[in-house]
């Protein structure tokens, strides 16, 4: 009988060769493994060209490639795919009023699990641009906004995803910045990599990259 609650998740983002790589999201009897092991590698941090240093996430492990994700939950019968997954964000995407809810319920999340679970250690703009594996920037509030002290980023570095509010406008309080910019400061919370994470803010922010004028 199949595992209704087994499946593949990302791991972790390579910026560099691998893309997001993939993993179970809980262990599974050393029969079944082995039955999917052909489609998985153990990696370690000298796998990648510069170490870790341009991955997000947990590189360590047994993981497996985005294009054989099918061929493993095929193997082991898993029914909470990764296609039916995506499947559902593009059928809401499809419609303009289930593309609004989604992407306002994400926001939602975001701003709480940043706000309540993450930290807010001080920090500067330029550096975690400059280690950044990539940066989203929805619907380019931050490019838009980023003279006037407006704007939303969400960073991806090898210590943690960051949710910036850019927070330098005319009134703005200041005091409440942990993260240094040109323009008078930011806040910024921190949090570890997790799938979920990943997926709420790929979602809230269409995949919409940072284009605006550079960071460092």
């Amino acid at each position: 009988m199949a595992d209704e609650d087994l499946k593949l998740e990302t791991k972790c983002y390579d910026a560099n060769e691998y893309g997001y790589l993939y993993g179970l999201n809980k262990r599974i009897p050393d029969e079944e493994l082995e039955k999917v092991k052909p489609y998985f590698r153990d990696f370690r941090r000298m796998d990648f060209k510069e170490g870790n240093i341009q991955v997000t996430g947990r590189p360590e492990g047994w993981r497996c490639l985005e294009k054989d994700v099918s061929k493993v939950e095929e193997i082991l019968g898993i029914t909470n795919t990764l296609e039916s997954r995506q499947n559902k964000v593009k059928e809401a995407f499809a419609d303009p009023i289930k593309k609004a809810n989604l992407m306002d319920k994400s926001y939602e999340w975001l701003k709480m699990l940043f706000e309540k679970t993450g930290t807010r250690p001080e920090q500067d703009l330029s550096r975690l641009a400059v280690h950044s594996t990539k940066i989203y920037d929805p619907q380019d509030s931050f490019k838009k906004g980023y003279s006037k002290g407006e704007g939303e980023l969400f960073i991806y570095t090898p210590h943690g995803m960051w949710y910036i509010i850019n927070n330098s406008g005319e009134f703005s309080d200041k005091t409440l910045n942990n993260v240094k910019t040109p323009q008078g400061g930011a806040v910024g919370h921190r949090l570890m990599y997790d799938d979920l994470i990943d997926r709420l803010i790929r979602i809230y922010t269409e995949e919409n990259l940072y284009t605006g004028e550079k960071l460092y």
